[in-house]
């Protein structure tokens, strides 16, 4: 008797994403900041929307309740409003 045993973790194949278009400037432009939850998210996310500010950003500070659960749709939604959206901090 014989049997087939698989790799389960598959075959890595990387693809490339093009980089977003920067824009010209910054300045006039409205800016959603999401903390991921992760530790010291906050901290970090809430300092570049401060400095984001100072360089004439409108920048709204948005959170999720979790790192490990997907946005609420109420914050999902307001950030599709925004010029830009930013978050950061992998795990």
């Amino acid at each position: 008797m014989s049997f087939a045993v698989y790799d389960p973790r598959g075959v890595p194949s990387p693809s490339a994403s093009p980089l977003a278009k920067r824009p010209p400037k910054l300045a006039g432009l409205r800016i959603g900041v999401l903390d991921n939850g992760k530790e010291q998210a906050d901290v970090l996310l809430s300092r570049a929307a401060q400095l984001l500010k100072e360089d004439g950003v409108t920048a709204h500070f948005d959170a999720k309740p979790s790192f490990s659960r997907v946005a609420p749709s109420e914050v999902i939604e307001r950030l599709s409003n925004y010029d830009i959206a930013i978050t950061g901090l992998g795990g």
